[in-house]
């Protein structure tokens, strides 16, 4: 797994062993998504609770186009909408610095959920 930055892999990952739920893949793709940006992730620590994000509650006004991407693909990822299209994530010039990269991983932590993000965690 690639993240971004060691703050990054430090703030995804201590939410991930502190919450006690089993949380799905793509919540856990969310989180890695969201918690990539500080901006975004302080908004977004507002909208989630136990195991699920109300991006209804994440203001999106203000960010930056990085910002607003990053929430947006989490968005998709989590509750399957279409912000952000396969053409989107291809364009060199629509996906600054490691955003693309971030999606892939993202993509990758959809598929091989905890394993993914890094964390061995264990459920009675």
């Amino acid at each position: 797994m690639r993240y971004g930055t060691a703050k990054h892999a430090m703030i995804c990952k201590t939410y991930v062993i502190s919450n006690p739920y089993r949380l799905s893949n793509r919540f856990l793709a969310a989180v890695f998504l969201l918690s990539r940006n500080m901006e975004t992730w302080k908004r977004a620590k507002k909208a989630i609770t136990d195991d699920r994000i109300d991006f209804k509650r994440i203001p999106k006004i203000g960010l930056d186009p990085y910002q607003y991407s990053i929430v947006c693909a989490a968005q998709d990822i989590y509750e399957d909408t279409r912000h952000i299209t396969l053409y989107d994530i291809g364009d060199a010039y629509l996906m600054e610095g490691d955003l693309f990269d971030l999606i892939i991983n993202a993509l990758q932590i959809c598929k091989k959920g905890y394993d993914g993000i890094g964390v061995k965690k264990r459920f009675n």
